[in-house]
């Protein structure tokens, strides 16, 4: 997507999916916007905060959803990127996509997840929430609280987006 208006949308509760979505939007140059959710912050209350973003992403009680300074309809290709809770994409994305927001044509996702999820579920309710498909796909699974091999998936996957014309 080469001179392509490109924007990265992300929700992190701990930092991982984060350093992902930073880091494709250096790769791609894009525009960057995270998400922010109270609900689910660490912090003092954390391990509280935790238990809760796992009971609520099981009985799906979704949390207001997300203002973001950007508008993805602005943008040629959006990345929504997010963790995987409970086998689901976060809900604070969840949220995000149920206020059906204008999207452009291009849509990518990337999640990180640890091992009890499975990837492609997260993906298909994700497209369908949006209505539409998801064009390209990153999941990284999670090993000891890091993202092995970051560095080049990012790198192969913006390499695969900005290949697209």
């Amino acid at each position: 997507m080469a001179d392509s208006k490109i924007l990265v949308i992300y929700y992190s509760r701990t930092g991982r999916t984060r350093r992902l979505a930073q880091r494709l939007a250096e790769l791609l140059q894009a525009d960057i916007e995270e998400m922010d959710c109270p609900r689910y912050r660490l912090g003092f209350f954390g391990w509280w905060r935790y238990l809760r973003a796992g009971f609520d992403s099981v009985k799906g009680n979704l949390p207001p959803a997300a203002t973001l300074k950007r508008n993805p309809a602005d943008y040629d290709l959006v990345l929504l990127g997010t963790p995987i809770w409970t086998s689901y994409p976060s809900l604070p994305l969840r949220a995000y996509l149920e206020s059906k927001p204008d999207m452009p044509r291009s849509i990518a996702a990337f999640l990180t997840y640890s091992g009890q999820s499975e990837p492609d579920k997260a993906f298909d309710m994700m497209a369908e929430m949006l209505g539409k498909p998801i064009d390209h796909c990153l999941a990284i699974q999670e090993e000891k609280g890091e993202l092995p091999d970051m560095e080049a998936k990012a790198a192969h996957f913006a390499k695969e987006l900005q290949n697209v014309s």
